[in-house]
């Protein structure tokens, strides 16, 4: 279902304020074409469920408009 769909289901979830979102690649993605993606629209998500952070695994993401991300972080 992908990431939206699960952070939509965490908004009535007891875990409220302790859930951390993990988002690393795959072992069957391709790494150099098939990355996890991460931008505003999945901050907002993150914040509406109660997340209390995002893990990412390093220069393993893509970081979609990543200036609006800082600012609404």
């Amino acid at each position: 279902g992908g990431t939206e769909k699960m952070l939509k289901n965490c908004q009535n979830k007891k875990f409220k304020k302790n859930g951390v979102l993990v988002k690393f690649p795959k072992k069957e993605q391709d790494h150099r074409i098939d990355l996890p993606t991460v931008g505003l629209k999945t901050l907002k998500q993150c914040k509406s469920a109660c997340i209390k952070g995002i893990v990412l695994k390093n220069k393993q993401n893509v970081f979609l408009e990543k200036k609006k991300m800082y600012q609404f972080c």
